[in-house]
């Protein structure tokens, strides 16, 4: 109990620190979200993409392991999700905002301090990675599942989505300069590292700001299954894979797990709002998501560093 209540107090707490410090600035002043986002989402996150994978010191096979992870874990909630919502009474779209609520997690906002807080280097190394698998797919399926179909039947629109994302540009420049051992200038060198130290607090008072932007709190089973299955299932697929995909790195396949425990994301809920796809539902499981992840992402935390 002393060591859990240590990695809450330690790893989670600082955290909400923050996002509350947004939330409350949020409520009195109010930040221009939109240019607050863009600046997370073309700025301080490929500068950190970029810092993070051209200094990886992660192998050709530990990174095909993460890749491996990550889709199986994708598929495995996709089914689940996709599946289980018409036994809690989801429509067609409700189901879609369920599944997209399961799938997309809050792996920059949230997931870069609660790793760099919880396993330094390599776990944000596990997080840049994640945070371009994440925002592929979030654009491309996560744009389908909510627009029902529509734009997700043009591959035309997906591949335009895709090569929109400034994670492509990032993730091409990172392994042209790391695979041929090309140095950067110094001037160059320092504003990516100040601009990728910025992320972790300029990325949790953007979260707490859009927190206090989301409207609607409502409570129901859909609700509740939802946020079970990304938060406490998550996890257990994530740690079920590590097993599966024989990780022999410990520290690396314990930031896998925890990955998989993170909340929902926002970008999930910003687009249920533009294709008006249950709008409020999502709103609520990034909500109460984040909420009750201080609970369960400390336990996740506790349980991988003692039993894996």
């Amino acid at each position: 109990m002393t060591a859990f209540l240590q990695i809450s107090y330690d790893v989670i707490l600082p955290i909400f620190l923050l996002i509350g410090v947004g939330y409350l600035v949020q409520k009195r002043l109010g930040f221009d979200l939109k240019s607050l986002t863009r600046l997370n989402f073309w700025i301080f996150v490929p500068a950190f993409l970029f810092v993070r994978i051209y200094g990886s010191t992660l192998s050709g096979e530990q990174l095909l392991k993460i890749f491996s992870h990550f889709a199986l874990l994708f598929a495995a909630q996709f089914v689940l999700g996709w599946y289980l919502a018409p036994l809690f009474g989801a429509g067609d779209r409700l189901r879609r905002a369920m599944t997209a609520s399961i799938l997309f997690y809050n792996s920059g906002n949230y997931g870069v301090p609660a790793a760099r807080l919880a396993f330094a280097g390599v776990g944000e190394q596990v997080q840049a990675i994640t945070i371009m698998f994440q925002n592929i797919s979030n654009f491309t399926i996560g744009l389908w599942l909510h627009a029902g179909g529509r734009e997700g039947g043009d591959w035309k629109k997906t591949l335009k989505t895709i090569f929109h994302l400034p994670m492509i540009y990032t993730l091409c420049a990172a392994w042209i300069f790391r695979g041929f051992h090309l140095p950067l200038p110094s001037p160059v060198n320092h504003a990516l590292e100040w601009l990728a130290d910025g992320l972790v607090p300029i990325a949790l008072i953007t979260l707490g700001a859009q927190m206090a932007s989301l409207k609607s709190h409502q409570l129901g089973f859909p609700l509740f299954a939802t946020l079970f299955l990304r938060l406490c299932i998550g996890p257990l697929l994530g740690f079920a894979l590590v097993k599966l995909l024989g990780f022999e790195d410990r520290t690396l396949a314990q930031a896998v797990v925890v990955s998989a425990s993170f909340p929902t994301a926002v970008n999930s809920a910003l687009l249920a709002m533009e294709y008006d796809n249950e709008p409020d539902f999502a709103a609520s499981v990034v909500f109460y998501s984040t909420l009750f992840s201080a609970v369960t992402v400390s336990l996740v935390i506790y349980l991988v560093k003692n039993y894996l």
